[in-house]
């Protein structure tokens, strides 16, 4: 397969070499300082009504006469030409900004504010970013971002802060998203064949966003069509026989904004245990559909519609360990959105926003006897959530911004082994208040408020403030605060998905559901005793954050940010049983009082017009304070090789499981001027980690019980011809690195991928 691989990389560089930019017909052209074209640019004469580019980066417009025209382009330093300039001009080259800071955030504070205005820890990935990683879903584009880990825990799960998934709310196009398997949102769900941006906002943002954004939110903005017409086609090929072939469609005028998206992916997925029956990854496919209208009315109203649907079927095989009979698995997942929104602006003061949201999400694991057909499992799982809020924003003067939002969401969850509907119901508001007192200074308060029908009423307040001392340095600081109780499914889910093998029990299923897997003979060994898991209680929590961004030059970026999360009660999720395929069954427990602590650093400098490099180090320090408290009081022992028993010290104990002391990542980018051929490079490292209980005392203290520190070097090169047809290709894993405490790792993964620009070719 590698030799295989390699040779579609030698062939399709060859392809690249040999190639040249189509000619072109004159027109002017926006240009990056590598030759490569600026879809998302913008021409303005005079301040009158700006023009928007090509994909190929080509003015198709004729500009009306003027005194001056300023282009600009978010990430690059707008230029501003006299129109004798601008006439003598056929190609006009911004200059990209360090550390892309003029990037427009919408998830921060619900409105559109710079990075460099938010008093908060912000990183936005452009779709530039998300292409050179090769990545075909979400969790291959955070996983090489800094502090930020995918875990393997029933699905690609992300941590951030040392908070898990449970914890930290993924909106498309600002809309959060459901189908949570007991809080772990599976990010392999989300395409990002037609990703624009990525915002992740680090931090609590309960304040606006309630108690699933105690850690952070990731907000996916996808792409809305700009130009007239588009027809583009694509087809990405990687290890293990996945095909992912895409295609984005959409046209534009001066009503209506259409477009529309089809992602396709199938695999045979991969083995890490070939001496057992049944694959790691069992072979899926899943299929992705989205389509956004646009319509505007007038310069005050607004009216557009957002709808996704996502269908994934799967298959797979496993041996009873105790009957060695073999079972056969069969799955499927879907989930469907729509999400209306109208916007009235009666004047340049006020913004009114309704909002209408509509998920449905289900699954379906069925498990037989491959001999006679009979039923093993059965399981169905479906739940409805229906949100509508209305969002009042109102500039008061160009110090002052106030935002009101209220809105009422409604939540049923059906299942197999639930006796009854699960019925949620509550209603909200959020006050925020963004304040520029003077150039230097901008404070940003929030505050919301819950009624839950199960869970009663909290509060989650926040603040943000921010310090310029000059252009090139700032400070932020943020403190928040919020409340988050267990939900239906931490305690009473019972889970098999069989695209991946695993189980997940809630809390109160836990201790029946490892003793039928063990009947069974699916057990490998037992983690966790489940029977000492006991109730789930609610959390409470409050989270500081400070850091400063620092730009000693034109071409150099240091970001930094410190923080500490203190949560009582914790909900933790750990695997309490290895299964006979390599695979775990995850279950929930508190952990009375955690700290989450760290500092992350991000560095970019660009060396030259062809060369860029990156650094990214976080530092995560996680520990049970009870457990420090006994070890304090002399109440915890150990025994080492030699069975002598002695008293446990603070250095023996390891913290929260799943957490990594240290990680980093290292990233060159290299523009090659002869051929056009970009060139990535990165390195991603993730420190050593516990990643189970073995001893049976619920403390992270045996050496056995760590998962090794890995490194992963990753390649991608791509090039963009003028007439926006696309080549990719490389390699992620080169070292062919396994990580058996995270199944997700296939080892090593080649690809090859084209895009086809089909109105561009036709015009």
């Amino acid at each position: 397969m590698f030799r295989i691989s390699l040779i579609k990389i030698i062939f399709l560089f060859s392809l690249l070499a040999s190639c040249s930019a189509w000619a072109q017909d004159g027109r002017k052209r926006i240009l990056d300082s590598t030759g490569n074209p600026i879809p998302h640019a913008v021409i303005q004469v005079d301040g009158l009504k700006p023009f928007q580019v090509s994909s190929t980066g080509e003015l198709e417009a004729e500009l009306p006469s003027g005194k001056s025209v300023m282009v600009f382009a978010l990430g690059f330093d707008s230029h501003r030409f006299t129109w004798q300039e601008w006439g003598s001009l056929e190609e006009i080259i911004l200059k990209e900004k360090t550390g892309a800071l003029q990037e427009v955030v919408v998830a921060a504070t619900r409105t559109d504010r710079t990075v460099e205005d938010l008093p908060l820890p912000v990183t936005v990935l452009t779709s530039e970013q998300v292409q050179e990683t090769g990545g075909l879903r979400l969790s291959e584009v955070l996983r090489e971002q800094t502090g930020l880990h995918i875990s393997s825990d029933h699905g690609a799960g992300l941590q951030m802060q040392g908070l898990d998934s449970d914890y930290i709310l993924i909106l498309l196009d600002g809309e959060p998203l459901i189908g949570r398997t007991a809080g772990t949102f599976d990010l392999d769900r989300i395409s990002v064949s037609n990703i624009e941006r990525i915002e992740i906002l680090r931090g609590p943002s309960s304040a606006i966003y309630g108690s699933e954004a105690m850690a952070g939110v990731v907000n996916i903005i996808t792409k809305a069509n700009k130009e007239t017409k588009k027809v583009d086609l694509g087809l990405r090929h990687r290890s293990f026989n996945t095909w992912n072939p895409y295609a984005e469609l959409g046209f534009n005028s001066e009503k209506w904004r259409v477009s529309g998206m089809y992602d396709y992916l199938r695999s045979e997925g991969f083995d890490l245990t070939p001496e057992t029956v049944g694959q790691t990854q069992n072979p899926f496919a899943a299929q992705t559909a989205q389509l956004k209208v646009t319509r505007v009315f007038s310069p005050k109203w607004e009216l557009s519609l957002f709808s996704r649907g996502y269908l994934e079927t799967s298959s797979g095989q496993m041996q009873s360990g105790v009957s060695e009979t073999l079972l056969g698995m069969e799955n499927f997942r879907r989930d469907f959105n729509l999400n209306p929104t109208l916007r009235f602006k009666p004047s340049e003061k006020w913004l009114f926003t309704l909002r209408g949201m509509s998920s449905q999400f289900s699954t379906q694991s069925d498990t037989r006897f491959m001999a006679d057909g009979a039923s093993f499992d059965f399981q169905e799982f479906r739940q409805f959530y229906h949100r509508t809020e209305q969002q009042t924003d109102f500039q008061f003067d160009s110090k002052n911004l106030f935002t009101l939002g209220v809105g009422h969401l409604l939540e049923t969850v059906e299942a197999t082994r639930y006796d009854e509907v699960n019925r949620f119901d509550a209603g909200y508001f959020f006050v925020q208040h963004q304040w520029d007192p003077s150039p230097k200074i901008n404070i940003v308060t929030g505050l919301r408020g819950d009624l839950h029908s199960q869970f009663g009423g909290r509060l989650s307040p926040k603040v943000a403030g921010q310090f310029k001392f000059s252009d090139k340095f700032s400070w932020q600081a943020s403190l928040g605060a919020g409340f988050k109780a267990p939900d239906f499914r931490q305690m009473l889910l019972n889970f098999n998905n069989a695209a991946s093998g695993y189980y997940v029990f809630g809390a109160n299923l836990a201790e029946e559901g490892i003793a039928r897997l063990q009947q069974e003979g699916l057990v490998a060994r037992v983690l966790i005793e489940p029977e000492t898991l006991g109730n789930l209680q609610a959390e409470s929590s409050w989270a500081l954050n400070t850091g400063f961004r620092w730009k000693p030059s034109s071409k150099a970026l240091l970001v930094v940010n410190a923080y500490r999360n203190q949560i009582e009660n914790l909900i933790e999720t750990a695997p309490i049983a290895q299964l006979v395929t390599g695979q775990n069954a995850f279950s929930y427990f508190n952990v009375r009082s955690v700290i989450t602590q760290g500092v992350e650093a991000d560095f970019s400098m660009t060396l030259s017009n062809t060369l860029w490099v990156s650094a990214g180090y976080a530092f995560l320090d996680t520990r049970d304070t009870q457990v420090l408290d006994r070890i304090d009081a002399g109440e915890l022992f150990k025994r080492n090789a030699q069975n002598i028993t002695s008293r446990f010290t603070r250095s023996d104990y390891g913290g929260l499981f799943n957490r990594s002391r240290h990680s980093g990542n290292v990233k060159i980018n290299y523009s090659e001027p002869i051929t056009g051929i970009d060139w990535s490079l990165r390195g991603i490292y993730r420190g050593k980690f516990g990643f189970a209980d073995l001893n049976g005392n619920l403390i992270l203290d045996d050496p056995s019980e760590y998962a090794s520190g890995w490194l992963s070097v990753n390649l991608t090169a791509t090039k963009t011809f003028s007439n926006g047809l696309f080549f990719e290709a490389g390699a992620t894993n080169l070292l062919n690195t396994l990580t058996p405490a995270q199944p997700n790792n296939p080892g090593r993964v080649l690809f090859l991928g084209t895009r086809i620009p089909f109105a561009n070719l036709i015009n």
